[in-house]
């Protein structure tokens, strides 16, 4: 029983270190054939952008006039109003044409 244990253990003990790799690491094998660290391209280093200087500093922000602000506005509702237009016409355009078609099938 002594010695089924002995050898249980010196087992593991060896395979144990064959899954470590030690056993190419005391051959002198190389870690990955595939590839080599040193033929990795290194990246440039960070540079300034050329117009850096003319980027807004934080807080100058450009404000805009009453009357711009009014004049979006109006330009908005304005819009809107020309896409409620459309959308009753084209709305009247489809309930005739569904009218019609349900009609011609009743027919």
């Amino acid at each position: 029983m002594n010695e089924i244990f002995k050898i249980s253990k010196l087992l593991f003990i060896l395979i144990f270190l064959y899954s470590c790799g030690v056993g190419e690491a005391l051959q002198g094998k190389k870690r990955s054939d595939q590839g080599d660290e040193f033929l990795i391209d290194k990246k440039n280093p960070l540079a300034m952008p050329p117009d850096f200087d003319k980027l807004p500093k934080p807080g100058e922000a450009n404000i805009k006039s009453t009357k711009d602000i009014e004049s979006d506005q109006s330009n908005i509702k304005n819009l809107l109003k020309k896409s409620d237009i459309e959308e009753d016409a084209s709305s009247s355009k489809q309930s005739t044409s569904i009218e019609s078609s349900i009609l011609k099938k009743i027919k």
